[in-house]
């Protein structure tokens, strides 16, 4: 009990002495004013912006939906479809939407990696800078370093001292624009901004930052959410002290990815094209001569009413006929394939989707996307780089599989083709009535339907892969174009509160509570000398 009024005197005495010394406090809490109105002078102004967009699925072409007789019941017979479409992943492409690749592509655009400010100031220029720094495409994009330039802008004498990290420091004079700068390998050009000049002289401080160190700033800063599990609808935002350039930012980063799904999209309807069109000639090609078999066949039997005898006992098989039918296109469509992949000619060239039917995650589809990485770094380097060579080996164990997968695919098929043939065999063995001349008629139809089969097949294909190529949505529909939130995030008028409130309390305390450690550290020092 004595202890616990001990307690209570001491903190009713720390009070007591902090009170007393209430002018300190109110000298500081009138002195963080100054830093609190700084901190909302001269701290730009950040705002908050949102945009939205619903991420569409491929659309089923109009062509789908009509089905071109046998061939449609064909495609349904192999699972594939006879439309375009499919789902989206939500997670995957919001990935997509967020990665560097996607912000260089926005930043080079916009040239958001060249920083223009004014001396001592906080705040980035965007399209009001007097001057712009420019250069090439591939300099901007391979930029591994960097530079740094001050401009002291006279009419007639334009001073610009350039500087980079690792050791580049040069000064330039120039009597007008646009002059050349020169640094080592990088080649820029300084020239007048879109704005008209207001000031005869003054002076500008320019970065050039490399893309992808922008890139990774600004995948911190851009922010892609679904709003819901069940919605395909995504929330953009992000913060900027501009404006426009925070509008900007998510319109180009939107409009880029279209550009980026619908340039994919292309290469692959442009890869199925070539190799339907090359198909349709040969099949084209076969089924005329199977036709010219026929009739060959039916003026030296001398068969003119067989079609009325051949439907009479067609009716009978007609069903295990079917089915060696839909069997042999599939072997043919396995064979074709096998045929492109193994062609030293296609090594490097995407596998058609018309023929893929292991989904969209399986071998062929990994195939696809491995080689179009490739041929991706194979523009933007050469054949020696680490990135190239590592995509390369990886092209090289995926079409291992799928040589596999087709292999497998041939071994099915033979085998159920084989079990489908004796049972006809068995058939035909009962059907002894049958004259032989008749059954070697039928095989010539089967033939001829297997191939008239494939060649509307493959025509349906191609008219879909036109139309897709002719329309082309965009994946990411905009629900809700850039805008700015009417909050800016600040400088906030709490945080400056806040920020008095701490000093006050904060400084006061540790200045008395250290004054008084220091005078009994002295004291106690005396005592013991």
């Amino acid at each position: 009990m004595e202890n616990k009024d001990k307690e209570t005197i001491e903190l009713k005495g720390i009070a007591v002495k902090y009170i007393l010394r209430w002018k300190l406090f109110l000298l500081v809490f009138i002195l963080s004013f100054i830093p609190a109105v700084l901190y909302l002078t001269f701290y730009p102004r950040t705002y908050e912006f949102m945009a939205g967009v619903k991420l569409q699925s491929e659309k089923e072409s109009s062509m789908g939906s009509f089905g071109i007789g046998e061939a449609s019941g064909l495609m349904k017979s192999f699972g594939i479809s006879a439309g375009g479409g499919g789902g989206v992943s939500i997670d995957d492409e919001m990935a997509v939407i967020t990665s560097v690749r996607m912000l260089r592509m926005m930043i080079l655009d916009l040239g958001l990696n060249v920083l223009y400010s004014r001396p001592y100031s906080l705040y980035n220029m965007y399209h009001d800078a007097p001057l712009k720094l420019v250069a090439d495409t591939v300099t901007m994009a391979n930029l591994n370093d960097e530079y740094r330039f001050a401009v002291s802008f006279v009419p007639g004498n334009i001073k610009v001292k350039a500087r980079n990290r690792s050791g580049f420091n040069e000064t330039f004079t120039f009597a007008s624009l646009p002059a050349e700068i020169k640094t080592g390998s990088d080649e820029f050009t300084l020239d007048y901004g879109d704005v008209p000049l207001t000031e005869k002289s003054f002076k500008l401080n320019i970065r050039c930052v490399p893309v992808n160190w922008m890139a990774e700033d600004l995948k911190e800063s851009i922010l892609v959410e679904d709003i819901s599990t069940s919605s395909n609808v995504l929330e953009m935002s992000c913060s900027e002290h501009s404006i426009e350039r925070g509008k900007d930012m998510l319109n180009t980063l939107i409009r880029k990815y279209n550009e980026d799904v619908a340039s994919y999209k292309q290469t692959e309807d442009n890869k199925t094209m070539e190799f339907v069109d090359g198909r349709i000639s040969l099949i084209a090609a076969d089924l005329a001569k199977v036709e010219l078999d026929i009739q060959a066949y039916k003026t030296k039997n001398d068969m003119t009413l067989l079609e009325s005898d051949v439907a009479f006992y067609s009716e009978v098989i007609k069903e295990l006929q079917t089915s060696i039918m839909e069997v042999e296109s599939q072997s043919r469509l396995i064979n074709m394939l096998n045929e492109y992949i193994k062609d030293p000619a296609n090594k490097y060239n995407v596998v058609p989707s018309l023929f893929t039917a292991d989904g969209e995650t399986g071998a062929v589809a990994k195939y696809n996307e491995a080689l179009l990485e490739r041929d991706r770094l194979l523009k933007n380097s050469n054949e020696t780089n680490v990135l190239f060579k590592a995509a390369d080996n990886r092209v090289e164990n995926l079409r291992s599989g799928v040589f596999v997968m087709i292999e497998n695919a041939r071994k099915s098929t033979d085998e159920t083709l084989k079990d489908l043939k004796l049972k006809e065999k068995q058939m035909f063995s009962k059907m002894k009535t049958i004259p032989e001349k008749e059954r070697e008629y039928v095989n010539y139809r089967r033939e001829q339907e297997i191939l008239q089969g494939l060649y509307l097949m493959l025509l349906q294909k191609r008219e879909e892969t036109l139309l897709s190529l002719s329309k082309q949505a965009d994946r990411a529909r905009v629900i809700e174009p850039a805008y700015v939130k009417k909050r800016p995030l600040g400088p906030r008028k709490l945080y400056a509160a806040i920020g008095i409130l701490v000093l006050t309390l904060v400084l006061p305390v540790g200045y008395l509570f250290f004054k008084d450690l220091f005078v009994s550290l002295q004291e106690e020092y005396k005592r013991i000398k």
